[in-house]
């Protein structure tokens, strides 16, 4: 009994020591998005704030604490903003999890914890005007793992692959709660054509 209960207080001061920690990030970034905006300078500087809490590892994150996908990811909240706020996550995704090309319609920060995840970005090359039909061309890269970090700007592109045979397990910080998130728009390159997830927005916002 006193084994088992000196576990789950070690547990707890973990826990207690990860929201802490994950709440004066939240704190930071806000600090620095409101007298720098969301623009890609500003969302570095985010990048190295998350690349250095993720560096906690273990520490903070041990995996003991999180539940495993079934299949694909799964994200675990860690902190969410009051209001229409930003929200900071763990994410796991499994080897063989890929994402097509999407626009999230608001700003994210990656940062690895372990694994790898690559990222790949794209621009619109049509001008919008055939609804359901666009055109997307690949303009850069960016590997995530541990160390290692990547930024998207409102609306920017990318897609998503894990890398090699381990699990790629990280934090990711939105400029917006998943809850309320705006619709997100999905390009599929091979056949020119784009479709549309509903907003979370109106129903969360409201």
């Amino acid at each position: 009994m006193a084994k088992a209960e000196t576990t789950t207080a070690k547990m707890n001061a973990v826990a207690k020591r990860r929201d802490a920690a994950c709440k004066a990030l939240l704190q930071q970034a806000r600090g620095v998005i409101g007298s720098e905006g969301s623009g890609e300078p500003a969302l570095q500087k985010l990048k190295t704030m998350l690349i250095a809490l993720a560096a906690q590892g273990n520490a903070l994150f041990p995996m003991t604490d999180f539940a495993m996908p079934d299949a694909q990811g799964r994200n675990h909240i860690l902190a969410v903003e009051d209001g229409d706020g930003m929200g900071l996550y763990l994410t796991i995704a499994l080897p063989g999890k890929e994402a097509a090309p999407h626009d999230h319609g608001i700003w994210c920060v990656n940062a690895a914890i372990s694994g790898r995840e690559l990222h790949k970005f794209y621009r619109r090359t049509d001008d919008a005007s055939r609804p359901g039909r666009a055109m997307v061309e690949e303009i850069g890269q960016s590997l995530v793992a541990p160390g290692l970090g990547m930024v998207m700007t409102d609306h920017a592109i990318h897609d998503t692959a894990v890398v090699g045979d381990e699990p790629a397990i990280g934090l990711a910080l939105y400029g917006y709660a998943l809850v309320r998130f705006p619709s997100v728009v999905w390009f599929h390159p091979a056949f020119s054509s784009t479709r549309a997830s509903p907003s979370r927005r109106q129903m969360e916002v409201a």
